[in-house]
């Protein structure tokens, strides 16, 4: 039970992270695919928040930011 507790904190904060690296290609002031919705700082520090009290680590790097670029969201 502890494993399969573990695999699905992994695959959120891995969500999370996929949202972030979203978020930041898309820019402030767009609508987001995943959403619908205004991409606002508010909701980048809303997700970032979240992301690092499952584990995550910020900053995200630009490789990892680079390598999603002009990538459509897909649910």
């Amino acid at each position: 039970m502890k494993d399969a507790s573990y695999k699905n904190t992994t695959t959120t904060r891995n969500g999370y992270r996929d949202q972030l690296i979203h978020y930041y290609n898309k820019g402030v002031g767009r609508i987001s695919e995943i959403a619908g919705v205004k991409i606002t700082d508010r909701l980048i520090g809303a997700i970032e928040k979240r992301y690092k009290q499952l584990g995550g680590k910020l900053p995200i790097s630009q490789e990892d930011i680079d390598k999603q670029e002009g990538k459509k969201w897909s649910l």
